[in-house]
């Protein structure tokens, strides 16, 4: 053999050793579960912003964005052949580690999406000299979904059960169940720790501490945590695949919960808004006692919300304080009057024919000991006049700039409604909303 023919062969095994080295040593990149589909989101105090969106994007994609990879969303505009880039964003969780998604929003005073941009959507994720893409599409037709009302809270603080009620007349292929733990949420962290799926006739859920299966995530007494209670329209109409590859449309409501150990009455829960008050979307019967949760401070303010039935009566608890209240109206001029002094808690307060919108309670003992941030260490018991949907408020009062004049003057001087610094206002922007 020449010695030519000894070089050639060489380079040649030289090449070949080289090419499975680098093959051995890639870091190819995978796309698990990519998947479009409509959403609709409440308002909520875990910083995602609520509205109508197109969520696109996949559960997993390996290497992570932590890992260096990028995600790009292409479709062409129908309207005019141009193409549209959307990052999508590396949204991490306990639950989902590996979560990429980008929400794109309905335009302010819009009642549908751009229909020049629900064409096939390419998801490229690139890592290096690394890439993979996906073709989604949404399915003609589809809408988005309506929220589930009326969620309440019962059972034990170790085994709490929330229960809601679905729309009438809409089709829902199942439920999904987000928990989120608050005191992980940050930029780069949705708190998300557990999330299970239901079926279309379960309407209640059960918090099981084994569902809180996450190393290093167990379920706590006294540690607050926002549960979201999502209605799923699938792709194939069927309740075999709830996952969000088969996902035609979800809503997601929010409430926030403090386990305690225990029980009491069955309470409706609230959100709490980025200044500390607490919001209600629940369904109510003239005439049946509904137990609320607000935060706790020396005292707050109760308002419906716009077209509700009035609150027609209300009662507070025992064994908080001294166990008595000062019950506050409003006039004809808006100014507060005192309806009630000392009024025992348990006893029932009736605000008379026709109730009233809005009404305050004050005196509360700072010394009570109660958790601020537990939103049901102080239930509270409302009637309505009628019947319909409670959407109202509540605001805390958490200070005394002045002093309470006495009994029987019209105008309550001198107090401020101080928001809770405690709950931050983060940015909501799109790429914030961020969990599976």
């Amino acid at each position: 053999m020449t010695s030519t023919s000894l070089i050639a062969r060489a380079l040649t095994a030289m090449a070949l050793a080289t090419t499975a080295a680098h093959t051995a040593w890639a870091n190819p990149v995978t796309i698990t579960t990519p998947f479009i589909n409509y959403e609709n989101r409440a308002i909520n105090s875990l910083g995602f912003a609520p509205g109508a969106f197109m969520r696109f994007g996949a559960n997993a994609v390996t290497p992570n964005g932590g890992g260096g990879t990028t995600g790009l969303a292409s479709t062409i505009d129908t309207s005019n052949g141009s193409t549209v880039n959307r990052a999508i964003f590396f949204n991490p969780s306990p639950v989902v580690p590996n979560f990429f998604a980008r929400y794109l929003a309905l335009a302010p005073g819009a009642t549908t999406f751009n229909p020049n941009l629900l064409g096939p959507w390419t998801m490229a994720f690139t890592n290096g000299a690394d890439s993979a893409q996906a073709t989604v599409q949404l399915l003609p037709g589809a809408q988005l979904a309506p929220f589930v009302n009326s969620i309440t809270l019962s059972g034990t603080g170790a085994s709490p059960t929330f229960s809601w009620t679905p729309p009438a007349g809409i089709e829902v292929n199942g439920y999904r169940i987000n928990i989120f733990d608050k005191s992980l949420i940050s930029p780069t962290n949705s708190g998300n720790i557990v999330s299970r799926n239901l079926q279309p006739g379960d309407t209640s859920y059960t918090v099981d501490p084994a569902h809180f299966s996450l190393p290093g995530y167990a379920f706590a007494l006294d540690k607050n945590y926002s549960i979201e209670i999502g209605l799923i329209q699938t792709r194939d109409g069927l309740s075999n695949n709830l996952g969000n590859g088969n996902l035609e449309s979800i809503s997601r409501v929010y409430a926030d919960f403090t386990p305690k150990a225990g029980a009491g009455p069955v309470v409706n829960l609230p959100v709490v808004l980025a200044n500390g008050t607490y919001q209600f979307n629940m369904s109510v019967t003239a005439g049946v006692t509904y137990y609320i949760d607000p935060d706790v401070a020396i005292g707050y303010d109760y308002e419906i919300g716009a077209g509700d039935p009035n609150f027609q009566s209300v009662s507070f608890p025992l064994g908080i304080g001294d166990g008595t209240y000062d019950i506050y109206g409003y006039d004809a001029n808006d100014a507060l009057v005192l309806l009630a002094d000392d009024w025992a808690g348990g006893a029932v307060y009736n605000f008379g024919a026709g109730g009233v919108r809005k009404f305050r309670v004050m005196d509360i003992e700072t010394d009570a000991g109660l958790d601020p941030l537990n939103t049901t260490a102080f239930v509270t018991g409302l009637t309505f006049a009628g019947s319909g949907n409670f959407t109202g408020t509540q605001t805390p009062i958490t200070q005394f700039v002045n002093t309470v004049p006495e009994p029987g003057t019209l105008a309550l001087l001198g107090l401020a409604l101080a928001g809770l610094a405690r709950r931050r206002a983060r940015n909501a922007g799109d790429h914030r909303a961020k969990h599976g």
